[in-house]
């Protein structure tokens, strides 16, 4: 095996997503199979945020009548766009969040209540979606995960192949807390909350040193699709993807496992490999 390196998206690839979405207009809650990127795209001038700290640590104990917006201030808890729509300053998002006089701690409690009673791994996190025409905050979003049947499988067998592996997820995963999940995956190759221009930047630095695969499910993945040397789509959850996505990939699956065979047979065929 020539030197190769596989880069995973996260949500819909190496796990399924468990979404628990409140709809700050309307008031509802429920669980989802809608992403955060389709949420976003149905917006004129959408960004995707995610809050960069551990629910349990500095949310869970706070009183349900607080703003989230004023004990983000107080606990200096920080945001990362990790996808938007159009042309929208970071900085903006981040004004617009800190004022906010809508979202109430409550409304996260309930979020992450909910998604503590599904079957997910202790690894969650917290996400806004703001519309920056009018400069609110449109949803909220409590999500976790739990791995799909094969992931350990395929990591533990890419690994005895001698493959680099690496996590580029768009998701609010922690190497410390995910790696005692994944062995397989050395901790400085895991990366999250990345944008879709964090996930091409790292193929590119990665193809100095290696072919690259890069296996990935929806829009926030084209670009490291683009500018991988395999680009391979996971259709193993249903998602509204553009066209686009399925015009740049070379291979489609709908199991994870499947990405062994497609390495062993372009070896087999020198496609590249």
């Amino acid at each position: 095996m020539r030197d190769l390196a596989v880069v995973f998206d996260g949500a819909g690839v190496l796990y399924a997503s468990f979404r628990i979405i409140k709809n700050i207009d309307r008031g509802i809650t429920k669980r989802s199979r809608v992403s955060g990127l389709s949420c976003t795209d149905r917006l004129e001038k959408g960004a995707m945020v995610i809050l960069k700290t551990r629910y349990d640590e500095t949310l869970a104990k706070e009183e349900d009548s607080k703003l989230l917006s004023e004990v983000m201030k107080e606990k200096k808890i920080e945001i990362r766009v990790i996808y938007k729509r159009g042309e929208i300053d970071d900085e903006e998002v981040l004004e617009t969040i800190l004022n906010d006089r809508r979202i109430k701690l409550k409304d996260v409690h309930e979020t992450m209540g909910f998604l503590k009673k599904c079957d997910i791994l202790p690894v969650v996190g917290v996400a806004l979606i703001v519309e920056m025409a009018s400069k609110a905050i449109k949803f909220l979003i409590a999500g976790g995960i739990k791995f799909f049947p094969g992931t350990r499988k395929l990591l533990k067998e890419l690994s005895q192949m001698d493959c680099a592996i690496f996590i580029a997820s768009g998701d609010r995963i922690e190497p410390e807390e995910i790696s005692v999940y994944l062995p397989e995956v050395p901790q400085e190759n895991i990366f999250g909350m990345m944008t879709p221009e964090d996930k091409r930047d790292l193929v590119r630095k990665l193809k100095d040193r290696h072919k690259v695969i890069m296996v990935g499910d929806d829009r926030n993945d084209y670009l490291a699709f683009c500018e991988s040397d395999i680009a391979v789509l996971s259709l193993q959850e249903a998602a509204d993807r553009p066209s686009e996505i399925f015009e740049v990939t070379d291979f489609r699956i709908k199991d994870i496992i499947e990405v062994k065979k497609i390495i062993e047979e372009l070896e087999e065929h020198k496609c590249g490999i």
